[in-house]
């Protein structure tokens, strides 16, 4: 067990030691509180008992599907028709674009249908 300063319910600090052979009496006095060996400052200590705090992973954004990722995936002849919109189906699929993976998959599929690029560009678009 280890001795640690609360305030306001959470660990503010903790003596990795006696209080009272580190600190001036003055500021020892604070650390009066017996904690597990596992709390660290920052931890949550609510009616004698320790509380970790939860760690909410953050979500990543969906990817978004855009011209430039389009137009890596194409072979350069795919990319020349996408460059000069040589196909009425690119103007319409640029138009749509950015989209997340719905959207960016139905639009290719309207490529692939129109001639416009490959199955094997589709794959490797969405890859």
């Amino acid at each position: 067990m280890k001795y640690a300063w609360i305030e306001n319910d959470k660990i503010r600090d903790i003596a990795h030691s006696n209080p009272e052979e580190i600190y001036h009496p003055d500021v020892a006095v604070f650390y009066n509180t017996q904690v597990p060996d596992d709390a660290v400052n920052g931890d949550g200590w609510v009616n004698g008992a320790l509380v970790k705090p939860v760690v909410v992973e953050p979500t990543p954004a969906p990817r978004q599907w855009t011209a430039d990722s389009f137009r890596t995936g194409m072979t350069l002849a795919e990319k020349t028709k996408w460059d000069n919109d040589s196909a009425p189906e690119i103007k319409t699929v640029k138009a749509e674009l950015p989209q997340e993976l719905a959207g960016a998959t139905e639009l290719l599929e309207f490529l692939v249908a129109a001639n416009v690029i490959a199955e094997a560009s589709k794959t490797k678009i969405l890859a």
